[in-house]
């Protein structure tokens, strides 16, 4: 028995989602307890299962009441086929305006060499037309920033894989304006990761905050697997290291990094528990259920916080535990010039209340959350700026390079300026 709680977490859904369901006739809870208590049976759950396979073919749900009601009427095959016919002409919508968009650009000829549009035949196009870099970053942030549903539509129709569409839109919501960027443009990055190289740690955070969120997880195994997405040089892996006698599977895209980290954990004497893997946190391979625990410091926004809390959730045991850190906003008091700077690093940046409640909606258990102290923002900023000066002299005279200096020096300053008005929140979840 499933009560709609345990239900709604089991699929992915809300509460309020399985009670409006409840309330059209879609699927009725075979019984109350307790009063007004509902319960959920087996077969409700694979009705359920059902319901959810049919949405996210995109069938609405009065044909998916009828398909399941009744399904000797031929229901089923009829509502697929009308659904494939709607998907044909949306197709053919959008073969439209790309013919539009072509002739838009005064440059219809290039229909005849993209056939099938795609990704190679749309940047094509789009470069064809006089289109720069930044030009098709620009589109992409702003398509992702004003219809983020759509846009993850339209990369799916030029047949983009889901890991490359998760870094796209992602980076459209990344916290600091030079990481707005498409990941294509090695180059870039190459002297992003560069110039953040030989710091301790790419992001705020201490073994005290680690300490603190390691309490909330109680009931941790003894050794506990653990899984470090984004794990960067190891400031955050080491300290669990120190906190635990887990090993820790430590992933991040960029392998100075992990040799650093490599190296550190040798040093400390955890050589033999830190395993740097060298893997994407949006394509992370690991059989569901291989951890007690997930750890990601300052990086699930890489992802956003949402597919990130959805993304990991799978990888860990009934009853694990993730913890991650965000930036978030402390008050409603926010001076012009600070949201103007943080609506374009991090539009998706909210309230750490908020963070909790979208955990909750995604089968977690919130068990608390503090932001971590102000003195850890001062000694990495303080880090970072005696990095960046001594880099400034091989990449200031580069556009890109002079791009993340800006960028860099400009997030500090504000923050010192406005210390109370945001900060770091660590979260503490459990898997339901």
């Amino acid at each position: 028995m499933y009560t709609v709680g345990r239900l709604a977490r089991r699929h992915g859904l809300s509460r309020s989602t399985l009670l409006y369901y409840d309330r059209i006739g879609l699927l009725r809870p075979r019984g109350h307890a307790r009063g007004e208590y509902r319960t959920y049976t087996d077969r409700d759950d694979a009705r359920l299962a059902r319901i959810c396979e049919y949405r996210r073919a995109g069938i609405g749900l009065d044909a998916i009441r009828r398909m399941l009601d009744d399904p000797a009427d031929g229901a089923v095959a009829e509502a697929l086929k009308a659904r494939l016919a709607e998907l044909n002409r949306e197709m053919d919508a959008l073969r439209g305006q790309q013919s539009l968009v072509a002739v838009l650009l005064g440059r219809s000829d290039l229909l005849d060499r993209c056939g099938g549009m795609d990704k190679a035949a749309w940047v094509r196009l789009l470069a064809d037309a006089g289109f720069s870099e930044a030009d098709m970053r620009a589109w992409h942030v702003g398509f992702e920033r004003s219809a983020p549903e759509r846009h993850a539509a339209f990369l799916r129709r030029l047949r983009i894989p889901e890991a490359e569409i998760s870094a796209i839109r992602a980076l459209a919501a990344a916290p600091q304006e030079i990481l707005n960027i498409n990941r294509q443009s090695g180059r870039f990055m190459e002297i992003f990761f560069k110039i953040y190289e030989g710091l301790s740690r790419e992001g705020p955070g201490s073994l005290h905050s680690a300490e603190r969120a390691l309490r909330l997880c109680k009931g941790l195994p003894e050794r506990p697997d653990i899984l470090e997405p984004g794990c960067g040089s190891g400031g955050a892996t080491l300290n669990l290291a120190r906190l635990t006698r887990g090993t820790i599977t430590a992933t991040d895209v960029y392998q100075p990094f992990l040799d650093v980290l490599a190296a550190r954990a040798r040093k400390a004497g955890v050589a033999d528990r830190v395993r740097p893997r060298g893997m994407d946190m949006a394509a992370l391979d690991f059989a569901p259920g291989s951890f007690d625990l997930i750890w990601c410091e300052g990086a699930a926004y890489i992802m956003g916080v949402d597919n990130a809390l959805a993304a990991w959730r799978p990888l860990l045991r009934p009853g694990g535990y993730l913890v991650f850190s965000d930036a978030v906003w402390t008050t409603d008091d926010v001076p012009d010039e600070l949201r103007t700077f943080w609506a374009e690093a991090y539009p998706a940046m909210r309230t750490a209340e908020a963070n909790a409640a979208a955990a909750e909606a995604a089968g977690y258990t919130p068990l608390g959350h503090f932001l971590i102290e102000s003195a850890c923002w001062e000694d990495f900023y303080d880090e970072v700026e005696r990095r960046i000066t001594d880099v400034e002299p091989e990449f200031g005279r580069d556009p890109d390079g002079r791009a993340i200096l800006d960028a860099t020096r400009r997030e500090i300053d504000l923050y010192r300026r406005y210390p109370d008005r945001y900060g770091y929140s660590l979260h503490a979840l459990r898997r339901d």
